[in-house]
């Protein structure tokens, strides 16, 4: 069946959107042929599908029916590789924007890291690349993997694609498994899904997802999964057995080399598979009205000076026992930079595991018994008391921690000096600002110690969260305290543009993460970051490392960006020839026409007289015939269409001067649709290609049955039974990508005629 055939199925009259073939029988996808929003899946033969011959003669219509007709073909005009999804997203249209779905569609890569600043709309880009391979049919399911705290941000942003995303937590997976048949995958019936990266990288949820056939695997904040073992586990999977993967992230490198390419090789299989990484600065595209970075000195106080001494005792001591291992003490530096408060807590914590045992406690490892929906995140909790660091003498280390312990405590009772300076600031600034910490106990401390503001951390359910920043985007509350943990994806420039450090993050890229949080597209005003940094304690040397962490990540992205450059060198200004037609487009874009396009489809084409002088003056003579061409890939869907408008003097009606016009055109276009559609499908069944190679064949490996149970001989079994599954289907995925990549066929058709 040729695209754009009319049927008859079911007591109506459809239109073919898209034909799949399987074993016997073929999936048909119908539109409804009165523009309204109906649409049918039948199966055929099993279903009666009778094919509607079109009326071969000319119709003549009022002017306002012809350019009703015309808009709309142009607003559905979609040419080879171009962004089509841009058209009618409730998005600004911007050029960079367009470069990573552009470079999806050329076959530029098929791994993408989006590595932009903060607030360049990387999820805007994501959301192009998603939405024009959906609307291609290039795709079909899309996992994307964020922080729990971004899941419905995430669900907003793609609905300006008109895409609607399920977040895949426990209870919408539990309310889905009720309404299925028993032993059927919940995660199998989500085409658009939304998880947390902490919920997937469960033992009791990985495998699930893990069987399951993703075309597009999206990772946000991707810098955070390289630092956990099992996030970068369970991520490496997943992206391994997907042909697209997308990277997001404002800090892709932090200054560890081994980090960066551990984030650059997820998906990776094949020296040749190369990744592309997008890296564009604000300053180079001139948003925003620029940053200023201030460190302001702290005094610390007689009594944080004596704790930072008894803390420097108990280091040397353990460090003549332990020598460098010591290193480990650092966290509670950290801790005492942070806030005294902390520290105290730390220090109360280790002394009372001593009490209890003698000889240090047991390290119980986090269960998420407590967060069964995995909203939550830890990472913002007190760190664990370094181990096997005890001293030989626990009567003198109880004694020299003790001693931390009561400066500590002196020192909150006698006000704290960074605290002091941050209410001075707040008070002097007299504008709404964003608190800064590390620590979950330190920002519930400094949120009492300057007036109970709102905290946002790790603790906080979704709902909670929002109410939370709810409260402060409305004016209501002007300062809000935040740790690292929940404050990923906040969107805060229209609110503010303050953001101070209450300690120095070890991670250059945790205060690129922290400014972004203001400094944002529409960000209107300059932007304020400050560290507050405690003079002569130690906190001057983090800053120095930092700077130089900065310098080398620097150094290491620039060639990291410029191994594509050469190949990305036209995309940039193919953007902004993309963005202009998108822009220009837009304007013909009319909704309420939707049903012009299905009526002129059952006509062989429209006529119009043209009625202003000037327009027959300017025709002399002729005609204006616009044509639509079309190129059908051999699964039967729309490989791109173009409207092409020719002035000639060939009546209409003269069927061999007509095809001569219409050969003419489909020349030179069936070469550009052709090369086009080689480019991408030849760099797609390349990376399939080799996810069926490299995909572990199921374990032959013998198994020592149990003598009291049989269980870990089921699960074996089920696990050799979904990997075999899951090959099973990659290789069908490949045969039936193969077949889609050939262009079937390529029409002219002749829609509209402006006569003189």
């Amino acid at each position: 069946m040729e695209i754009l055939q009319h049927v008859y199925a079911r007591g109506a009259r459809w239109r073919i959107d898209h034909i799949r073939p399987y074993d016997g029988c073929q999936l048909l996808t119908l539109a409804a042929i009165d523009g309204t929003p109906r649409a049918r899946r039948l199966l055929t033969p099993f279903d009666d599908v009778a094919p509607i011959g079109t009326r071969a003669r000319c119709r003549w219509v009022s002017r306002r029916r012809w350019r009703g007709a015309f808009r709309t073909l142009i607003a559905s005009n979609a040419p080879p590789a171009t962004v089509s999804s841009g058209l009618d997203a409730a998005i600004d249209v911007l050029p960079h924007q367009l470069e990573p779905a552009l470079a999806v569609l050329r076959g530029l890569g098929t791994r993408l890291l989006l590595a932009d600043d903060v607030g360049m709309g990387k999820t805007i880009q994501a959301g192009l690349v998603v939405s024009d391979l959906l609307r291609r049919r290039r795709i079909d399911r899309v996992l994307v993997l964020v922080p729990a705290g971004l899941r419905q941000q995430w669900r907003t942003e793609l609905e300006r694609f008109a895409l609607s995303a399920t977040i895949a937590d426990a209870p919408a997976l539990r309310q889905l498994t009720a309404t299925l048949p028993l032993g059927v995958n919940p995660w199998v019936t989500l085409p658009l899904a939304i998880a947390s990266i902490d919920y997937v990288k469960r033992p009791e949820v990985l495998p699930a997802v893990m069987s399951c056939a993703w075309d597009l695997v999206i990772v946000d904040e991707a810098h955070g999964v390289v630092g956990d073992s099992e996030r970068f586990a369970a991520v490496r999977s997943l992206a391994a057995r997907s042909p697209y993967v997308l990277l997001l992230t404002a800090t892709p490198h932090s200054g560890d080399e081994k980090a960066f390419a551990a984030l650059c090789g997820l998906g990776d299989l094949h020296t040749s598979d190369r990744i592309v990484v997008f890296r564009r600065t604000r300053q180079s595209f001139g948003c925003g009205a620029g940053r200023r970075l201030v460190t302001l000195n702290v005094r610390p106080s007689a009594r944080e000076r004596s704790m930072f001494d008894a803390l420097a005792r108990y280091r040397r001591a353990v460090q003549a026992e332990h020598g460098e291992r010591a290193l480990a003490l650092s966290v509670l530096d950290k801790r005492a930079y942070s806030s005294a408060w902390s520290l105290a807590v730390s220090v109360a914590r280790r002394l009372a595991e001593l009490a209890n045992s003698g000889a240090g406690g047991v390290d119980q490892p986090w269960l998420p018994f407590d967060d069964p929906d995995g909203e939550l995140t830890h990472e913002d909790v007190a760190p664990a008391w370094p181990a096997d660091l005890d001293l030989a003498d626990s009567t003198c280390e109880r004694a020299l921690l003790t001693a931390i312990a009561e400066a500590a405590q002196a020192a909150v009772r006698q006000h704290e000096s960074k605290i002091d300076a941050l209410r001075r600031l707040l008070r002097r600034c007299r504008e709404s600002a964003i608190v800064f910490t590390e620590f979950r106990d330190t920002a519930l401390h400094v949120s009492e110690a300057i007036g109970h503001v709102p905290v946002l951390h790790g603790g906080l359910t979704s709902t909670e969260r929002t109410r939370i920043v709810d409260r402060f985007t409305s004016g209501e509350r002007a300062v809000l305290v935040a740790t690292d943990a929940a404050g990923q994806g906040l969107n805060l420039h229209h609110r503010c543009r303050l953001v101070i450090n209450l300690e120095l993050p070890w991670n250059p890229a945790r205060i690129e993460q922290r400014i972004g949080r203001v400094e944002r597209i529409g960000q209107k005003r300059r932007v304020h970051g400050v560290l507050l940094v405690g003079r002569s304690t130690g906190e001057h040397r983090i800053l120095a490392r930092l700077r130089q962490r900065t310098a080398t990540a620097s150094r290491s992205m620039e060639p990291a960006a410029e191994t594509t450059a050469e190949s990305r060198s036209r995309l940039v200004a193919d953007a902004a020839v993309e963005a202009a037609r998108l822009m220009s487009t837009r304007r013909f874009d009319r909704r309420e026409d939707d049903g012009i396009l299905a009526k002129l489809e059952e006509s062989r084409w429209w006529t119009s007289k043209a009625r202003k002088w000037r327009t027959r003056s300017a025709l002399a003579g002729r005609s204006v015939h616009i044509y639509r061409l079309t190129a059908v890939d051999a699964a039967g869907g729309i490989a791109a269409s173009e409207v092409i408008a020719v002035a000639v003097r060939v009546e209409p009606r003269h069927s061999e001067e007509n095809a001569v016009v219409a050969d003419h055109l489909l020349q030179h276009w069936q070469t550009t649709v052709r090369a086009a559609s080689a480019a991408y499908w030849n760099t797609r069944v390349r990376r399939e290609r080799l996810i069926v190679t490299a995909a572990d064949p199921p374990s032959a490996s013998p198994l020592q049955a149990s003598l009291f149970n049989h269980r870990d001989e089921r699960t074996h079994v089920a696990a050799r039974v979904a990997q075999q599954a899951w090959l099973d289907a990659a290789r069908l995925r490949l045969v039936e990508t193969e077949r889609q990549s050939l262009v079937r066929s390529t029409t002219a058709e002749l829609l509209l005629v402006l006569a003189p």
